[in-house]
């Protein structure tokens, strides 16, 4: 199966996955983790519904998961990677702004990603070399790609994730990064959902997205998704390679503005 083939198996899985998610909502129960974030039996069930999925595409493609694990992961060439709740406290709160996100990694890159969004009935999806695509209840799978892109924090439109790992509060975070530089001058800042501000960069709604926070099932799909788009993804170090090995993540419509938004983010 070729990637574009596959692709649109995947993105039939995340639709169904979505689904489950919507379908569970008002009965899901929550717990706390050990890092202090959210986690429901709809996530596990979500996870084990589209690992199964996957390795119904291909037996010898391992899938590893938030939930389920990711132990052995790092001597895999090829694998599928999960993240069956993306935000699962914006879930629980009932705010739907959380995702559901499925990638293929290859030799440490993603090369296909999809991401989808319950709450608002929206799918995005990309595989390396053929583009990223968004579905939404009014539009039909439509190509995205970063267009008349602003180069400054004063003219941009950002987003991030939340004042976690800032000098505001640090939280699980390693960096004190200093957001209130960000939200005292962009054009309009705004706190967002966690993939979700990175789909709007891809579609051109958003101009820059700020994840303090990231591991890589967070970041995979993302990232192919964000790059086919024409997007800048680095890490808040300025990394651009490796950036599944990251721990943060910047999406920016333009070089000049994420430049400028390292920065002004700098602690140092």
């Amino acid at each position: 199966m070729n990637l574009t083939d596959l692709l649109d198996e995947v993105v039939k899985i995340a639709k169904e996955a979505a689904q489950i998610i919507e379908k569970s909502k008002l009965n899901a129960e929550f717990s706390m983790k050990s890092d202090n974030t959210f986690v429901s039996k709809v996530d596990i069930n979500v996870e084990e519904f589209i690992s199964l999925a996957l390795k119904s595409l291909d037996y010898n493609i391992p899938v590893f998961g938030e939930e389920l694990g990711v132990s052995g992961m790092e001597t895999q060439d090829t694998y599928w990677l999960i993240d069956p709740i993306d935000g699962t406290a914006w879930y629980r709160l009932g705010v739907p702004i959380y995702g559901s996100l499925i990638s293929l990694i290859d030799k440490g890159e993603p090369i296909l990603g999809c991401v989808a969004l319950p709450g608002i009935n929206e799918v995005c999806y990309a595989a390396k070399g053929h583009g990223c695509f968004i579905e939404t209840p009014y539009q039909a799978a439509t190509r995205v790609t970063i267009k008349d892109p602003v180069s400054s924090v004063k003219e941009a439109v950002i987003t991030a994730s939340g004042i976690h790992g800032t000098n505001l509060w640090l939280e699980n975070g390693k960096y004190p990064w200093r957001i209130d530089n960000v939200f005292h001058e962009a054009r309009l800042f705004k706190l967002s959902g966690d993939c979700i501000q990175h789909v709007q960069v891809a579609c051109g709604r958003v101009d820059a997205a700020i994840d303090t926070i990231m591991k890589p099932w967070d970041s995979a799909a993302l990232i192919v998704c964000l790059q086919e788009a024409g997007a800048v993804v680095m890490d808040l170090h300025g990394n651009q390679d490796q950036l599944l090995k990251r721990d943060s993540l910047l999406s920016a419509a333009s070089l000049p503005l994420a430049q400028e938004l390292l920065e002004k983010l700098s602690y140092q």
